[in-house]
């Protein structure tokens, strides 16, 4: 199979290049195959191994590949991989990550055991306080450069995460006077210690793809999308494939919003 084949195939389904990836004993074979794939690919592939396969592959990779993985991969996928890695390695691969934010994040995750929210959670949200004017959430929103799934988070003044934001009551405003709270869709606390089946019966998933979580002291950690909960139950059926049709159209059009905000505000401020 060409590069760009492989490469296509482990973008689309990475689960699946994981299984037949994991099926050989050729370790050899499964080191050159991940070398042919894009970077930040191999992390999310390798953790979705079987343990005893990850296991195998992990013990013959030196610290350094590892820790590129580490550094660009999703935090969830972070945390799969050192769980599959003796704690003390672990330690050292999490001190060798440059990036000062994704090394206390994954620090941060592994405290949060095994069937708890914590242990999918995504990190990196859009944060704003509730007395936060129109400009401020705008250009909070042009300015990030994380994961377009992201939430804007609404805090309030003692940073405690109040809910999320309604964009689609935000991009309607024309108050200039405006402020966070006026667009707030205010959720009960997911705590990161609770039980991932705490999140079954949320009645904000009738509104909602993506859910904030929050620490013991309701400080943000990052958030939970109903897709990364189900596939972690191993749920995923006809309504969750369309559910996550729609959050891929969500994405595309928070991006598509991202855009309209820069002319709306670039407009404003001409005036």
């Amino acid at each position: 199979m060409s590069k760009h084949l492989l490469s296509a195939f482990a973008a689309d389904d990475p689960g699946l290049f994981a299984q037949l990836l994991g099926a050989s004993d050729d370790v050899a074979e499964a080191i050159a195959v991940l070398s042919d794939i894009p970077d930040g690919l191999e992390g999310e592939v390798v953790a979705r191994l079987t343990p005893e396969a990850a296991d195998r592959l992990l013990n013959e990779l030196p610290d350094p590949v590892v820790i590129g993985w580490l550094g660009t991969c999703t935090a969830s996928t972070g945390r799969r991989l050192l769980s599959r890695i003796n704690r003390e390695r672990a330690d050292r691969l999490v001190a060798g990550i440059s990036n000062r934010s994704i090394r206390r994040n994954l620090r941060h995750m592994a405290d949060y055991p095994p069937g708890s929210i914590g242990e999918h959670v995504q990190t990196g949200v859009i944060a704003v306080k509730e007395s936060a004017r129109v400009g401020d959430i705008g250009d909070a929103i042009k300015q990030w450069k994380g994961d377009p799934e992201s939430p804007v988070v609404i805090l309030r003044e003692d940073s405690t995460v109040a809910g999320v934001l309604d964009l689609m009551a935000f991009l309607k405003n024309h108050d200039q006077g405006a402020v966070a709270a006026d667009f707030l869709v205010p959720i009960k606390p997911v705590y990161a210690e609770a039980a991932q089946s705490s999140l079954h019966d949320r009645a904000e998933w009738a509104r909602l793809t993506i859910l904030p979580v929050v620490d013991h002291d309701g400080q943000s950690v990052g958030y939970i999308s109903r897709s990364t909960f189900e596939r972690a139950h191993g749920t995923v059926g006809e309504g969750s494939l369309l559910l996550e049709t729609g959050v891929e159209l969500s994405k595309q059009f928070f991006e598509f919003m991202v855009y309209v905000l820069v002319l709306l505000f670039d407009r404003r401020v001409q005036r």
